[in-house]
């Protein structure tokens, strides 16, 4: 970077800070009521960058007729923004809204923005699950703490969404270590699914690799339990075909050893 651009650079930051500063000083002089109505003016536009500093300002001024309803719309903004970033500003300014206004009568509303802000953030199954998990604990927390609640339904739909992702993040894990052919481990993740009894398509795999591991260890009989269930619970599927064939190899290859000898 030149001296010219590095220049240009601090004047053009310069003026960024000369400028907020000068807007937030407006703002400050303005009556409560006219920041509240050119905030929800931005707002109800979809300017929630413009309408945050409003909001911020009344945020500020603790004997406000608006300041309950400031915080809460702050999380609004930055929800409504989206992006990591913004939901993590947005779980912040929900939860001090919660602290400070704990029985106001959008604290119902707060918590269930809490609870799909952590769904938002939650990453794919091939990641970790902090995120996930504390979408569920904080969807449960709504419906225990609001039970009559008309979102309590769609709150126990994320919580069932989030469950399922955390059980492919199981059966990843037994799939890593199968490749890995760290039998026992993978094992044990499988088998947690397996425990389940879901019959859907995480078992199926789970079962699937089960069948391939006593495969793969020569283990006739072990193996052959997990086709038999593969076939009993999921007829149609590929899988079934697939280990049937593997287990024919196996099965003809021990058979032509035998002979050898």
């Amino acid at each position: 970077m030149n001296k010219k651009t590095l220049i240009l650079l601090i004047v053009v930051f310069l003026c960024f800070v000369f400028t907020s500063c000068s807007q937030n000083k407006t703002i400050q002089r303005m009556p409560s009521d006219e920041k509240w109505r050119i905030a929800e003016e931005y707002f109800n536009r979809g300017k929630f960058n413009r309408a945050i500093p409003y909001y911020q300002q009344l945020v500020l001024e603790r004997s406000s007729f608006f300041v309950a309803d400031a915080q809460f719309k702050l999380g609004e903004c930055y929800f409504n923004r989206g992006g990591r970033d913004n939901f993590i500003d947005a779980i912040f300014e929900y939860q001090e809204f919660l602290r400070l206004f704990a029985d106001h009568r959008l604290a119902a509303d707060a918590q269930f923005r809490i609870a799909q802000s952590y769904s938002r953030l939650s990453l794919s199954a091939e990641y970790t699950q902090e995120d996930t998990n504390r979408a569920i604990e904080h969807f449960t927390r709504f419906t225990e703490r609001y039970p009559t609640d008309s979102r309590v339904s769609e709150a126990y739909t994320y919580i069932a969404e989030m469950q399922m992702k955390i059980l492919e993040k199981v059966y990843l894990n037994g799939y890593i270590y199968y490749k890995t052919r760290d039998y026992p481990a993978s094992e044990l993740y499988l088998d947690e699914i397996i425990a389940l009894g879901h019959r859907n398509d995480l078992e199926k795999m789970s079962w699937f690799y089960k069948a391939l591991i006593h495969i793969d260890r020569r283990e006739s009989e072990e193996a052959m339990t997990a086709i038999e269930t593969l076939q009993r619970y999921f007829p149609e599927s590929k899988e079934v075909r697939k280990a049937e064939t593997r287990f024919k190899r196996m099965n003809s290859r021990f058979f032509r050893f035998i002979y050898s000898l």
